[in-house]
């Protein structure tokens, strides 16, 4: 999650066990939860599972799928996009963004095609598709054809999902750049700077607009609201605050998009805390102590949350008193929680989903992709990398089913009862 370095919760453990620290507060620190066995209430049923592309690597990615009728779209990193029937998998469509594509003679050659570096989205707004790449770049694509419409390149990578509303798209950067793009030309309207520290983490919030305004977490821990016909800024206000001594503990990035209910705006922030806003005033309704870099969920009148440390949490929305909280997930880097049917869902780093009981957040149901489609080869070359297959995005809900992409580019469509 850093700009500067790669880290791991496992690469901290090693470090410190060189440096010969046996204490118990560090050894919970760095605790990954196993799983336990449980008293499945639930049959998760596999509708379909298909291939599109090469995934995402163990590259940072926040490509998630988008579902819009009967049909879901998902992208790989290096560029192919790919349209497939929500209640088969069969391939709708599948085009490479790519300026010049891999030709045959490039896969005869062994020639290297450069990726195109997909990273944030899939938005599907206004009958067309928008993505970010790390290389600064926005696309939109046709959602009936595929057809690359147009691409604007904006002030840093885009590495969260433009968001869509009031007839605009916008985006946000990891030079911290917050960006206006009309959606069917591209043509950026306005473009302006907020503040990013010397280290911050690799994400950056997705915008949410609404109310004439452009809502966006920041590096700084800050909620900005920006006005979205001029571009300036209306109001901010502290979300997290700088607490620690390390350089670790003073990360405050808001990376969660918005969530608005009403004129009430919740957002969250690292090493910070959940917050309940007024939209019109910015003012501070309620606070809680949570640290998060995951968008949050919000369903009748509740909020669920996936902590930095791997805690399941329901909030009530109205009082900011937690409901319930699961720790059996600690550490094992959960995605966004999603809502779907009575459940929440989570996935995490070993592609494991677990689907907790909204009411009480006991876990009622697990679901692992069966290994079948791995050969003897590939797990004797991918032994020690378990993160290949594991969740890396949220699920998707699709009418009655969830839609589920994993970072080597399988795409699966689960049912509940």
């Amino acid at each position: 999650m850093l700009k500067q370095a790669k880290f791991t919760a496992i690469t901290f453990a090693l470090l410190f066990g060189l440096a010969g620290c046996e204490s118990n507060e560090i050894k919970e620190e760095f605790r990954i939860a196993e799983i336990k066995p449980i008293n499945s209430t639930k049959e998760v049923e596999l509708v379909w599972r298909e291939t599109a592309g090469s995934g995402v690597d163990n590259y940072f990615s926040n490509l998630t799928p988008a579902a819009i009728g009967d049909v879901i779209f998902v992208a790989n990193r290096d560029g192919e996009v790919v349209a497939l029937e929500k209640d088969s998998g069969d391939e709708v469509w599948s085009t490479d963004v790519r300026v010049a594509p891999p030709t045959l003679w490039d896969a005869l050659t062994f020639t290297t095609v450069k990726p195109e570096k997909l990273s944030g989205g899939i938005t599907a707004a206004y009958n067309n598709l928008y993505i970010g790449t790390e290389n600064g770049d926005v696309l939109a694509l046709s959602q009936e054809t595929g057809e690359v419409l147009w691409r604007t390149e904006v002030k840093g990578e885009v590495v969260a999902a433009p968001s869509a509303g009031e007839g605009w798209i916008a985006v946000t950067t990891a030079a911290g750049f917050v960006a206006a793009l009309h959606p069917d030309t591209g043509e950026i309207r306005w473009q302006i700077a907020t503040d990013v520290p010397a280290l911050s983490l690799r994400g950056t919030s997705s915008p949410t607009i609404a109310g004439g305004g452009v809502l966006v977490g920041t590096a700084t821990g800050k909620l900005s609201v920006i006005v979205l016909e001029r571009g300036i800024p209306a109001w901010e206000q502290a979300i997290g605050t700088t607490q620690g001594s390390t350089e670790l503990e003073k990360l405050i990035d808001a990376d969660s998009k918005p969530i608005i209910n009403g004129s009430t705006i919740f957002s969250i922030a690292y090493n910070g805390n959940l917050a309940a806003l007024d939209m019109m005033s910015g003012r501070v309704l309620w606070k809680r102590e949570y640290s998060s870099y995951r968008n949050l969920a919000m369903d009748a009148g509740v909020l669920y949350l996936t902590d930095a440390k791997g805690n399941v949490i329901a909030v009530d929305s109205a009082s900011g008193i937690e409901k319930w909280t699961s720790s059996e997930l600690y550490n094992r880097r959960l995605t966004q929680p999603v809502v779907y049917k009575d459940t929440i869902v989570v996935g995490d780093y070993e592609g494991y989903f677990h689907f907790l009981d909204k009411e009480s957040g006991q876990i009622v149901s697990r679901f692992k992709f069966a290994d079948y489609d791995r050969s003897i080869f590939w797990w004797f070359v991918n032994w020690f990398n378990f993160d290949e297959v594991g969740a890396y995005v949220e699920p998707v809900v699709s009418g009655d089913k969830l839609i589920i992409q994993t970072r080597d580019g399988k795409v699966s469509a689960l049912r509940l009862p």
